[in-house]
């Protein structure tokens, strides 16, 4: 298991902490699985820590309960500007009658309202089925989400250049029952421009 340059010794009575939390303090053991997962819990957002404090705290150098402090943080502000990005998005929101689209964003406040920052942060809870061409392999919890809101957001820009009408008329004529497609807006509105210069 990579620990992010920390021991095990440092890492365990942080996941224990959240063991006793978790078991609202009154349960004394848990499950392995449930361990193991508080420890990823722990881990996410001492990963979040190192990528995203520019080099100012070097994650091994600082304790690890400090490190995962300032993760849990920087978990939080994602969540809220998740949580702003959506609300933005969501109020000229055009899904285009693509049925995977809107039911993909739809879910979006589920994981608002579902998304445990304390026990689980790196649960991302979606299957976020409309393909986008960004590869966020890699990415889970909230990184993964606000990636993907992110890349839906400049979607709408982008489909927003055109009539509403038009996009609806390129899909069409792309397939009759594009409704039900699971398939990207973009890379076929794309390939239309291409056909016609």
């Amino acid at each position: 298991m990579e620990t992010m340059g920390y021991q095990l010794e440092e890492l365990i009575p942080l996941v224990a902490e959240l063991a006793a939390g978790y078991g609202g303090y009154e349960h004394t053991s848990i499950t392995y699985e449930r361990a193991e997962m508080l420890m990823e819990a722990v881990l996410y957002c001492i990963h979040e820590c190192a990528e995203h404090t520019s080099g100012a705290v070097s994650v091994g150098r600082i304790p690890a309960r400090e490190a995962y402090e300032i993760g849990q943080q920087i978990v939080i502000r994602k969540v809220k500007r998740l949580h702003d990005l959506y609300n933005d998005m969501i109020l000229d929101f055009r899904d285009y009658g693509m049925e995977c689209l809107r039911d993909t964003i739809g879910a979006i406040p589920l994981f608002l309202q579902r998304y445990d920052v304390r026990y689980a942060p790196q649960e991302t809870l979606l299957l976020l089925d409309y393909p986008i061409p960004e590869d966020l392999r890699g990415l889970s919890g909230v990184d993964l989400v606000l990636a993907y809101v992110e890349y839906i957001c400049r979607e709408q820009v982008f489909l927003r250049r055109f009539d509403e009408g038009h996009v609806m008329d390129v899909l069409r004529a792309y397939h009759p029952e594009y409704e039900i497609l699971v398939e990207n807006i973009c890379e076929i509105m794309r390939a239309d421009m291409e056909e016609d210069p």
